[in-house]
């Protein structure tokens, strides 16, 4: 079949083909996440201030139906990489950033769009760097990016990552079921623990109607600015865009938030979002006030139960990084890392350096991993 490609520049050519993006991003297995929603897309590019613009490649068949599309950003982009506590520059300048880790498309009309995709691209030769984040290794859109378009795959992580997900499941308690009987116990008696150390009437709560969008924001702002991570990251959970957003999608079921309330004050909560038949735990924290109570990895046990129950047959993805509850709560633990895609000319030659790097990086890495296991074994 015969593909046409378009490229979308501006949030209102964006909001004029919403619908038509949106039915392909819900169709099962089709987006790789929220982030490739159409919403998702114009709440981005809305709630920046850095010039941040759409640079989305939309694809339709002979019909002009829409097929597929790729969500790109483009933005100034500095990319650097740290050697020996030195964060050396080695690209400033245009980029594309891709939200999710390839085409949105159903899976039998994936490979003619994103050939299509790939073809655009290369043939835009203002087009450098694209980047890729927490993709699933190996990326097979880099991979048709590297070997149709004549671009250069370049891997951003000098360690792996690894994703951290639970298979499809009937329901919670085939998924417990299949737990070490010890682990299973441990994770069910520490909810009751927990809750007695808080006492009142703390508990979880379930966030998912639009109409109950304000006051989940509100409360997450609450708590939000009492976690450790606040300061790393700040964010305003009641900005309008925010909240405008969250409304859209808690109200086409692709929003499920939850909190731990006692005498109405937020002390936990597990924040993640519903596509095509995988829901991410996209944030989690807890009050540091009530930290050694562990009430943040029971209230992430008593989410995921609750969703396995609800979603029957839905993945649940705990995205990249070696915390201690995904390596307990998963069943599945796969590769994954940030990439960048570039063309290979003179403003993108300081690319070349994460190769050797990242060897001699991951050499030491592996030495130091020997001597401390030498160590323990005397």
């Amino acid at each position: 079949m015969n593909y046409v490609c378009s490229t979308v520049h501006t949030l209102d050519a964006l909001r004029a083909i919403r619908d038509d993006l949106a039915r392909v991003a819900e169709l099962p297995g089709a987006a790789s996440g929220i982030v490739q929603h159409p919403d998702w897309l114009v709440f981005e590019v809305e709630s920046r201030q850095d010039g941040t613009v759409p640079h989305v490649v939309v694809v339709r068949d002979g019909n002009g139906r829409v097929v597929g599309y790729l969500p790109l950003l483009a933005v100034e982009h500095t990319a650097r990489l740290d050697v020996a506590g030195r964060r050396v520059k080695l690209y400033r300048g245009a980029a594309l950033r891709l939200l999710g880790s390839g085409v949105v498309a159903r899976e039998a009309e994936r490979d003619g769009v994103e050939l299509a995709v790939t073809r655009q691209l290369a043939g835009d030769l203002d087009i450098r760097v694209i980047r890729i984040q927490e993709a699933d290794l190996p990326n097979r859109f880099a991979t048709a990016l590297g070997g149709r378009g004549g671009f250069r795959v370049v891997s951003a992580n000098l360690l792996d990552q690894v994703h951290w997900s639970i298979d499809p499941q009937p329901s919670a308690e085939a998924w417990l079921a299949a737990m070490d009987r010890k682990k299973r116990a441990d994770q069910v008696q520490r909810v009751g623990r927990a809750y007695r150390k808080l006492g009142g009437d703390a508990a979880l709560h379930v966030f998912d109607g639009g109409q109950d969008m304000a006051r989940y924001c509100r409360l997450m702002n609450e708590v939000y600015a009492r976690t450790w991570h606040h300061a790393e990251l700040p964010i305003d959970w009641e900005a309008p865009e925010r909240v405008a957003l969250f409304r859209r999608l808690a109200d086409a079921g692709h929003l499920v938030g939850h909190i731990v309330l006692r005498e109405g004050r937020p002390l936990a909560y597990v924040h993640g979002y519903r596509i095509g038949g995988t829901y991410l735990v996209d944030d989690l924290g807890y009050d540091d006030e009530v930290a050694k109570v562990g009430i943040g990895s029971v209230a992430v046990f008593q989410a995921v139960r609750g969703l396995l129950d609800r979603f029957p047959g839905e993945r649940i993805s705990f995205g990249y990084g070696d915390n201690q509850y995904k390596r307990l709560l998963s069943t599945r633990a796969e590769p994954c890392g940030s990439l960048y895609v570039v063309r290979p000319t003179r403003a993108t030659a300081g690319f070349r350096m994460y190769a050797p790097v990242r060897w001699i990086y991951r050499g030491l890495h592996r030495v130091r991993a020997d001597l401390r296991a030498r160590r323990g074994a005397l």
